[in-house]
């Protein structure tokens, strides 16, 4: 008879392996397939991820697992992948969009101009900490009040 922590140490195992950075695209996309949210989760930020099995995790049911889509630090991520994230009606995926450096400056000037106030000033402190707060603000159409 199993233990009443097998699930929780299967899950923490599988974990474990999804951190692997060894694994082979095969096994990414088997571990993408699994049903914990958690393990999606952490192969969703891999930048080893094969792109089509990111487009399918950018669908997921689970909030985690688009955030880690949207954590993923790839640079040859779709723009309109980070679009559709950017429309998340998830907060955990929209702060996960604007914290990563990989995502377009247009893509978070656009979050900055929206009326969530929480995005915007988390997109607008992100673009202002590029330096020449003023400059990279105004070339998106945002004003800074001083």
């Amino acid at each position: 008879m199993f233990s009443e922590n097998y699930s929780r140490q299967t899950a923490l195992a599988s974990v474990q392996q999804a951190l692997d950075p060894n694994l082979s695209d095969h096994e990414l996309a088997t571990l993408a397939r699994s049903e914990e949210a958690k393990i999606r989760a952490a192969v969703a930020e891999r930048p080893a991820m094969p792109l089509t099995t990111l487009l399918k995790l950018a669908q997921d049911p689970s909030p985690a697992v688009r955030a880690g889509v949207a954590r993923n630090p790839r640079v040859d991520i779709p723009l309109e992948l980070h679009r559709q994230l950017a429309g998340d009606k998830t907060p955990e995926v929209v702060f996960a969009l604007i914290e990563n450096p990989q995502v377009p400056d247009s893509i978070i000037a656009k979050l900055a101009r929206q009326l969530h106030k929480e995005y915007a000033g988390e997109a607008r402190a992100r673009l202002a900490s590029k330096g020449g707060a003023s400059k990279v603000l105004g070339r998106f159409g945002i004003a800074t009040s001083h």
